[in-house]
């Protein structure tokens, strides 16, 4: 079909666009999400139209005619520059708002003729109607904002957060679009647009944690001046760990210890170690402190803390936890105990037979260091079907890691596992091996492991090619039985 045949299909739709549907459709438009226009711009330009002659004479006859929104959001995304260029400026008599995003992808589009009139026809949107063209202008521009051509209109909205009336910024503080609302709050913030109150609720509320952050430092720093502690106790609730950091360090300068001691037991790592840190400031000994909450009851916070500031004392007590009915606990003991020096083989392998993926992740990464002396016979046997995937994968990773041989003989026997996740593990694994490992293997197989090996490839060799299969023996030295 040649693109004249194109635009004639177009416009042969034009009668099923009623004032409803062309309503319902715009609506639809605006509140897309921004980064389904630039992926909607490249399937367009990319795959949409048929090869065919690219002119100002198409572009001509692909715009005759009064055109639904769709069908020019479909003309302003054409490969051909002149389209584009066509269609922007028929979209200078059109004042519905879904246009806005299509202005906001051409602002930025790397043909002058088409960039510098989409940009004309945003101002004149600004001028006309500055706060709901700003918040339908700024999800797509901040979205586009590192193309080459990206930042004019990035930049000209910020600047209309910061002159323009107090709505226009309001708007961009309760976007639905995270980029916008980082903008608009960063500019409030620094133009003092918004009360501690405000900042506070902000920093507790909102669901994009770089603004949460922001806000709360904002909210801290603001009330310092003031002696007001009320606002870093209400910080204390914070979902950001950084923040709820943040503000036990104030609550701890200005002499109140008792959020520290508290937080001890806090879920995150960061406030943990801050809580320590203030402790120990005070002359106590936060090891002691995770001591005591563990005698009135194990919970995955106090086993991390224990690890944490415990010493060689404290391994008994961990060790009791890797027994424990919640995978959390057990996980953070084994955690525990790798911090404080113990990954004792003889411990950890019967813990390897976790239900847990949790657990057996982090036994795994204890037992890797010492992987070359582990029982490789107890290995093979966690990792033959049959198990669960994740002690079938843990046990590979094992079984890899104390021998390159061993692994590369896991690696065929995934190859033809029944369980899709394990085959794909294989496959990616002898593949990795291949481009990464198999040039420096100077050392051979054992001759068990070399027959092990001669089976698996000649088994392996239909679903992994018989090249792949040729460079697996080269590199083990073994040479294809002749048939």
């Amino acid at each position: 079909m040649e693109e004249g045949e194109v635009s004639a299909s177009v416009a042969s739709d034009v009668a099923v666009w009623t004032p409803r549907l062309i309503t319902d459709a715009d609506q639809l438009l605006v509140s897309a999400d921004p980064r389904r226009w630039v992926e909607f711009d490249a399937s367009v330009r990319n795959s949409w139209w048929p090869p065919g002659r690219r002119s100002s004479q198409a572009a001509g006859e692909l715009l005759a005619g009064d055109q639904g929104p769709v069908d020019l959001l479909i003309a302003a995304c054409h490969g051909s520059g002149y389209v584009r260029e066509a269609t922007v400026r028929q979209l200078a008599d059109r004042e519905l708002p879904s246009v806005l995003p299509i202005l906001a992808l051409r602002a930025a589009d790397w043909v002058r003729q088409v960039r510098e009139p989409a940009r004309a026809l945003c101002l004149r949107h600004l001028e006309r109607a500055p706060s709901t063209t700003c918040a339908v202008l700024a999800p797509v521009a901040f979205a586009v904002r590192d193309r080459q051509f990206g930042d004019w209109l990035a930049t000209e909205l910020e600047h209309r957060f910061r002159q323009s009336a107090p709505d226009v910024l309001a708007d961009g503080l309760r976007a639905r679009d995270r980029r916008t609302r980082r903008v608009a709050h960063r500019i409030a913030l620094a133009t003092g647009r918004l009360t501690v109150e405000e900042i506070v609720r902000v920093a507790l509320t909102d669901d994009d944690i770089a603004i949460r952050r922001r806000c709360g430092e904002t909210a801290i720093r603001q009330a310092r001046g003031t002696a007001d502690e009320s606002v870093a106790r209400r910080l204390l609730g914070s979902r950001t760990s950084a923040v709820r950091a943040d503000a036990l360090s104030e609550l701890a300068a200005a002499g109140h210890l008792e959020p520290s001691y508290s937080a001890l037991a806090d879920r995150s790592p960061i406030v943990r170690a801050t809580a320590q840190t203030m402790v120990r400031r005070a002359g106590d000994d936060p090891a002691a402190r995770y001591r005591a909450l563990a005698a009135g009851g194990v919970e995955p916070s106090v086993v991390a803390g224990l690890g944490e500031t415990g010493t060689s004392a404290d391994v008994p007590v961990l060790r009791d936890c890797l027994g424990h009915h919640s995978a959390r606990v057990r996980a953070e003991a084994v955690r525990a105990l790798r911090r404080l020096g113990d990954t004792a083989a003889d411990v950890l392998m019967p813990v390897l037979a976790d239900p847990a993926p949790r657990v057996t992740r982090q036994v795994v990464r204890s037992l890797l260091a010492g992987s070359d002396a582990l029982d490789t016979a107890r290995l093979a046997e966690l990792a033959a079907p049959g198990g669960s995937r994740s002690v079938r994968m843990a046990a590979t990773r094992l079984l890899g890691a104390s021998d390159v041989w061993l692994r590369v003989a896991g690696a065929l026997r995934l190859v033809g596992d029944p369980d899709p996740a394990m085959h794909r593990h294989g496959l990616t694994d002898l593949r990795t091996w291949l481009a990464e490992g198999a040039s420096t293997a100077y050392s051979r197989p054992d001759q068990r492991t070399t027959d092990d090996l001669r089976a698996l490839i000649t088994q392996a060799e239909p679903m992994i090619g018989a090249d792949t299969a040729r460079v697996i023996r080269f590199h083990a030295g073994i040479t294809r039985p002749v048939r």
